[in-house]
């Protein structure tokens, strides 16, 4: 059997005294990146660019000639991408198209009068305007109700309760959009299939304007070609919750669990690759359409390529499908929302693989 390095157990699970000595580096030829504090840094003064919400009547808003939303009392918000969709389908608006040839004057008064006739009330989030063209940038749209788990309170809860164990981590990437976060953290050891070194670890997506729920993936890095790879061991995730009002004791705790638990699925998810490796399969590129094909998220130009890149490269195996599709999320997709599917779909065929035993 190939020999694997298992990471730090779930004993690691401490509460680490302040101030912590600077993470160790990644052994020579591991995987770049950053470290959780630089990360935690950099989340801190995101979350200081955030407006209190605004929970206001849909028929007190007005908008201004100069595309900008008025709320009551006389704050100004302009509108990014999202906002504006969520608005348009709120209003019954197809945006572009009505809006094109109009004026500001004209724009102005059309949704003024679908605001006035529109009940209810809604939540606005928003954004210090840099600009200072406005008091703010509206983010969302949302019900009153809506509770979001904002980044900020979940790297907090990491920070106070796991900042020990996550130095064992390097963040590979960390990508923010209008509506979804994405960090990727692997750890400093490898597991190893036959010289290709795996580097293990998670991935946490969040969104605070309601466009995903918190969760937690298991994540693995080929450093060979830096694609990842997400596995749901169980057919369960390592961590998922909609947002709604949770205790910052009970979201520590979740977060303690979800990560605290991964070195026992790693080597779950380890020997599905063993025998991936092991497991031929006659047509890689039927393959690839039956496991992207019925994904709204996939654009058809990203499939079309992993099933010439199956076909070029000839790892004519279940480990050669799933890195193909990885690879392609990567190198030739730049929205993490399209990548993380990618990934999630590659886990699920993964999964499926019939563990064989190891020599």
């Amino acid at each position: 059997m190939n020999a694997a390095i298992v990471p730090a157990s779930t004993s690691a699970l401490v509460v680490a005294p302040a101030p912590a000595p600077p993470p160790p580096p990644p052994p020579p030829g591991g995987p770049r990146g950053r470290s959780f504090n630089a990360v935690y840094n950099d989340v801190m003064m995101r979350s200081e660019e955030m407006l209190p919400d605004q929970v206001v009547h849909v028929a007190d808003l007005r908008m201004t000639p100069e595309g900008h939303i008025e709320l009551p009392g006389g704050t100004r918000y302009r509108l990014n991408d999202h906002a504006r969709r969520q608005l348009s389908s709120l209003l019954g608006l197809r945006w572009q198209k009505w809006f094109e040839s109009a004026s500001g004057e004209e724009r102005a008064e059309e949704v003024n009068r679908r605001f006035s006739r529109t009940p209810g009330e809604k939540k606005i989030r928003a954004w210090k305007d840099p600009g200072g063209e406005a008091h703010g940038i509206a983010r969302a749209v949302l019900a009153p109700t809506f509770t979001p788990i904002d980044d900020a309170r979940v790297i907090e809860r990491m920070h106070t309760m796991m900042r020990g164990l996550l130095d064992e981590y390097v963040f590979t990437s960390v990508q923010f959009t209008e509506t979804t976060t994405h960090y990727t953290a692997v750890h400093v050891e490898a597991f190893d299939i036959d010289g290709d070194r795996l580097h293990p670890g998670w991935h946490l997506r969040n969104s605070e304007v309601g466009a995903s729920a918190l969760s937690l993936d298991d994540h693995w890095l080929r450093l060979v070609c830096t694609n990842g790879l997400m596995v749901r061991v169980g057919g369960k995730r390592s961590l998922y919750r909609t947002h709604r009002a949770i205790e910052d004791d009970q979201l520590a705790a979740a977060l303690v669990i979800a990560i605290g638990r991964l070195p026992e699925r790693w080597q779950i998810s380890f020997a599905w690759m063993q025998s991936a490796k092991r497991t031929p399969v006659p047509h890689p590129d039927d393959a690839v359409e039956a496991i992207l094909g019925d994904s709204a998220e996939v654009p058809k130009a990203l499939l079309e390529e992993a099933q010439r890149l199956v076909l070029r490269d000839g790892d004519l195996t279940r480990f050669g499908v799933v890195q193909a599709i990885t690879y392609v999320a990567h190198s030739s997709n730049k929205d993490p929302d399209v990548r993380f599917a990618m990934e999630r779909l590659a886990g699920d065929y993964l999964a499926a693989t019939p563990v064989l035993a190891t020599a």
